[in-house]
C-alpha cells in the first residue's frame, strides 16, 4: 500500500515538527508498510493546486491527514481535502487528531473524506491499511468511522489505547529535511540551538473543563526508551535543545527524579521546555529540572481567582499558584504565564487579578496575550454549550470560532461590547509592558558597553 502523509501548513513564523504524523508513519512502517512519503506543505508553502497535481502523478492508495480543531484548520482542511478529492485516482482519504476525533460524522460530510481515525492513531490506521489491502470489510476495525455505499457513516466502537508505549517506534522523521525544524527558535533559546521535540507520556489525568483530549488518563514510557531516543538525536542531529511536548511531563517528584536522573546519568548536555503543575510544583523537583537542563516551565494558570479556578475544575488554588511561581523563579527558570478569560465564573474582578498577578511576576521570557476561552468539541465546555443552547452543534461552533482572540461563546454575565473592551485594555497594558520592559534592556546594552566596558554586548541584532 502506497501511502501519503499530509503536512499542512499552518502559515506560523515557524511551523512544528508534525510529530503525531510520524509516530502514525512510523509505526506503519515497523509493521512492514514501507511505501510512506510526505508532502510537506508547512516547509515549502505549495498552493493546494500542487497536492492536486502530485498525488496525481504518483498514485497513491491512501492519504492521511491529520489535524487540530482550530478554525484556521478548519478553513485549511477543507481546502486542501478539496484539492485531494480532485485528483486523478483519488486515493482512500483519512482524517485524524484532535479535530475529527469527536467529530467524525461532521467532517467526513464537510470534507467527503472516506474515513476517520478516532483517539490516537497508530492501530486504528495500521488496522484500516490491512483491510483495505486484504479487501475485508470496515465494520470490524475498531477506532474508525467510514463512509458505506457512498453516503452513510458508520462509527465504529474505539480502539483500546496502547498501554505500552515503549512498543511504539520513534517518529519517522527520516524522509523530512529536518534542518527546517532543528533550526526553530523558541523559549529562549540561544540562536546556536539545534531543537526536537519529545514527547515522554501520553494524556493527562486532570480533567480541566476547556480541554480535549484524544484518549482517557495518562500514560509513560520508559525512561530507558526517553534517554535512548534522547541518545540518537543528539548524535544524529546534533540537539543542544529539547521541548518535551507531553501534557503533563511534571506528573509528581518520582516521576520528575526518575526523568531528571537519567539525563543527568547520561551526561546529556541539553537544555529543555517542559509542562508542569503548580498544584505539584516544590523545591525539589526544581532543583532536579534545573540541574537536568529545564530552562522553561509552562505552566497552565488560566485564571488567578479561586472561584474561576474551581469553576474550570483546574484542581489548583491562588495559593498554590504565588507559591509555584515564587519558587520557580527563585531557582532561575523561566515561566510561562498562560492566561484564558471568559470561562465559567469569571468576572472583571477575577481579570484584574489575574493582570496583577502577571505584572507582579512576568520575567518576560515570551510575550503573553490573555486570551477568550473556546469550547472546542469534544471539551466538557463544549458539552456544556450545547446542554445550555449556546451552541447547537459542529456546523454552529465553526460558524462561531472565527479566530482565537474572539468570542466563540461567552460564558460570563458581562455583556459582549464590554468584554470586547476589557480584554482589549488587558492586552495593551501586557503588550506595552513587555516592549517597554525590552526598550529598556536594549538602552541599558548600549549604555554598559559605551561607558562601563560591557564586552558581552553584540548589538541589537544579536539580542
Amino acid at each position: 500500500m502506497k501511502t501519503l502523509f499530509v503536512m499542512y501548513d499552518n502559515e506560523g513564523a515557524q511551523n512544528p515538527i508534525p510529530m503525531g504524523t510520524c509516530y502514525v508513519a512510523g509505526y506503519l512502517k515497523k509493521n512492514g508498510y514501507e511505501d510512506i512519503h510526505y508532502w510537506s506543505q508547512d516547509i515549502y508553502h505549495y498552493p493546494e493546486e500542487h497536492l492536486t497535481e502530485y498525488i496525481s502523478d504518483n498514485n497513491f492508495d491512501v492519504v492521511g491527514l491529520g489535524f487540530t480543531a482550530g478554525y484556521f484548520q478548519y478553513k485549511k482542511i477543507v481546502s486542501i481535502c478539496q484539492a485531494i478529492n480532485k485528483a486523478k485516482n483519488k486515493p482512500f482519504l483519512v482524517l485524524g487528531g484532535h479535530g475529527p476525533t469527536p467529530l467524525p460524522e461532521f467532517f467526513i460530510k464537510v470534507t467527503g473524506a472516506d474515513a476517520v481515525v478516532m483517539g490516537e492513531g497508530e492501530t486504528p490506521f495500521l488496522n484500516l491499511i490491512k483491510a483495505l489491502e486484504n479487501k475485508t470489510p470496515l465494520h470490524n476495525v475498531k477506532g474508525i468511522a467510514f463512509v458505506k455505499n457512498g453516503n452513510d457513516c458508520i462509527v465504529n466502537e474505539r480502539e483500546t489505547p496502547i498501554k505500552n508505549l515503549d512498543t511504539i517506534p520513534h517518529p519517522y522523521y527520516e524522509p523530512l529535511p529536518m534542518e527546517y525544524y532543528l533550526n526553530a527558535k523558541v523559549f529562549q533559546m540561544k540562536p546556536t540551538d539545534r531543537m526536537i521535540n519529545m514527547i515522554t507520556s501520553r494524556g493527562c489525568n486532570y480533567k480541566c473543563n476547556f480541554c480535549q483530549r484524544l484518549e482517557k488518563g495518562i500514560r509513560f514510557r520508559s525512561v530507558g526508551s526517553i534517554i535512548d531516543e534522547l541518545k540518537k538525536y543528539v548524535r544524529d542531529y546534533r540537539i543542544t535543545y529539547v521541548v518535551f511536548w507531553d501534557e503533563l511531563f511534571m506528573f509528581s517528584e518520582k516521576r520528575v527524579a526518575e526523568l531528571t536522573e537519567g539525563i543527568l546519568r547520561e551526561n546529556l548536555k541539553i537544555n529543555y521546555w517542559c509542562t508542569g503543575r503548580l498544584n505539584i510544583v516544590n523545591r525539589e523537583i526544581l532543583k532536579m529540572l534545573k540541574k537536568s537542563g529545564c530552562s522553561y516551565i509552562d505552566y497552565g494558570i488560566e485564571q488567578f481567582d479561586n472561584n474561576s479556578l474551581q469553576k474550570m475544575n483546574k484542581k489548583q488554588t491562588e495559593e498554590e499558584i504565588i507559591r509555584g511561581i515564587e519558587l520557580t523563579q527563585k531557582e532561575g527558570i523561566r515561566i510561562g504565564f498562560n492566561i484564558i478569560f471568559g470561562n465559567l465564573g469569571d468576572t472583571m474582578e477575577s481579570l484584574r487579578k489575574s493582570m496583577d498577578l502577571l505584572k507582579k511576576y512576568n520575567d518576560f521570557g515570551q510575550l503573553r496575550v490573555i486570551r477568550p476561552v473556546t469550547p472546542y468539541p469534544g471539551s466538557p465546555l463544549y458539552d456544556f454549550a450545547i446542554v445550555k443552547g449556546f451552541l447547537t452543534g459542529p456546523e454552529d461552533f465553526y460558524n462561531k470560532h472565527k479566530n482565537v482572540e474572539s468570542l466563540t461563546v461567552n460564558f460570563t454575565d458581562i455583556p459582549e461590547e464590554e468584554f470586547y473592551k476589557l480584554m482589549f485594555e488587558a492586552n495593551e497594558e501586557v503588550i506595552e509592558d513587555y516592549y517597554n520592559h525590552f526598550k529598556e534592556e536594549a538602552i541599558k546594552n548600549f549604555y554598559d558597553v559605551y561607558f562601563k566596558g560591557g564586552l558581552d554586548f553584540r548589538g541589537a541584532r544579536h539580542i
